[in-house]
């Protein structure tokens, strides 16, 4: 890896440094330049900057999965998320600040939330119990930890089949989406947690669930901030909001990255009626460097889902893999317009499937590294 590339990954701090340097030594009108970057400029450097096809060679690959520079980067992000959450209270109940501010804060917010639901997917397939509790603690500050328990144990196990929530049909809007995946992501998640619970026999309706403490976390989490920040007995309408907002803009994200990695991607049913093995062509890639970086290399997610606990750093790009014409940011609003987004990704799913790569050849592509 180049170290152009791994001080790269610091560039996810950007969105914090455009956030507050812009508050305060520009201008309070600057609370909206952070969503203008992210979908604005990150689409448009994307273009700019090369594209990264480059994987970890023989020689450097234990080296970077051994190099704590990497954890550092990603266990940062879960402190200056909590940190925003509580510079942003603080602002919207002592700033004077005008309605058109208060809606750029909290959109900004909501765009870099989105990005720490990121960090607790790559922090939540880790097997350390450090790296476990702050993805639960990401997730909890926008109000989805349930997708700890759904996305690990449901989506990796049926994801690219009908069973999978998380997985887009073929021309389905993202709208429709967006219900299939929340709705059906959270009681999947029951299911999956209410299983376990039996398993051990241990009561559902008890502490020992974390659905339940899914959903409890985030309200005292709301409660505790909306309190802090009041300025009388009475309890400010602004904290609430600024928490719920943030919230829904992350979680509405990360819907539309569902949507984007697995549209209209199927594995082969086999006779015995189980799903052909998870492999890297059931997954949409795409190797934009500059988006890459800032995402923690969430767009090779291909070889993510073949091997799920592989740490960022060294996660692979393949040619084989079905690949998005744009980065994340530009493709989530491309999912935003269906008519664009299905004359564009049909007509690129249609021509990947007709042209589809041997699953054996890829597989042994794939068990380089293993």
């Amino acid at each position: 890896m180049s170290i152009r590339k791994k001080i790269g990954f610091a560039w996810g701090y950007s969105f914090i440094a455009f956030f507050l340097l812009g508050y305060y030594y520009i201008s309070p009108n600057w609370t909206f330049f952070v969503f203008i970057y992210a979908y604005g400029l990150i689409p448009i450097l994307d273009e700019i900057v090369s594209r990264d096809s480059q994987n970890a060679s023989t020689e450097e690959y234990e080296k970077l999965l051994n190099d704590r520079y990497f954890d550092v980067l990603v266990y940062s992000h879960v402190y200056i998320q909590y940190f925003m959450l509580l510079w942003g209270c603080y602002v919207l109940t002592h700033d004077d600040l005008t309605w058109y501010q208060i809606f750029g804060l909290m959109l900004s917010q909501g765009v870099y939330a989105s990005t720490i639901i990121n960090v607790a997917h790559e922090l939540g397939h880790r097997k350390s119990a450090i790296a476990q509790f702050h993805a639960r603690a990401a997730l909890i500050s926008v109000c989805y930890m349930h997708f700890f328990v759904e996305h690990n144990r449901g989506h990796h196990t049926h994801v690219a089949t009908p069973l999978d929530p998380a997985t887009a049909r073929k021309n389905q809007t993202v709208f429709a989406f967006w219900k299939q995946s929340i709705v059906g992501g959270f009681r999947s998640a029951w299911n999956i947690e209410k299983k376990l619970l039996q398993k051990e026999d241990k009561p559902i309706w008890s502490i020992n669930n974390e659905m339940i403490w899914s959903v409890i976390l985030p309200i005292l989490l709301c409660y505790v901030l909306a309190v802090s920040f009041s300025k009388s007995q009475a309890i400010t309408w602004i904290v609430p909001t600024f928490f719920a907002v943030q919230s829904i803009i992350a979680i509405l994200s990360l819907e539309c990255v569902n949507y984007i990695e697995h549209y209209g991607i199927l594995r082969k049913q086999l006779e015995n009626g189980r799903y052909e093995k998870v492999n890297p062509l059931h997954s949409w890639n795409a190797n934009h460097f500059y988006s890459n970086l800032l995402l923690f290399h969430l767009q090779r997610h291909s070889d993510h889902h073949a091997y799920a606990a592989r740490p960022y750093q060294v996660l692979r790009h393949f040619d084989e893999s079905p690949q998005l014409p744009f980065g994340y940011t530009m493709m989530i609003l491309m999912s935003l317009v269906p008519p664009i987004w299905f004359r564009v990704m049909n007509k690129r799913l249609e021509k990947w499937q007709k042209n589809s790569v041997d699953t054996e050849h890829i597989m042994k592509v794939v068990k380089q590294f293993a």
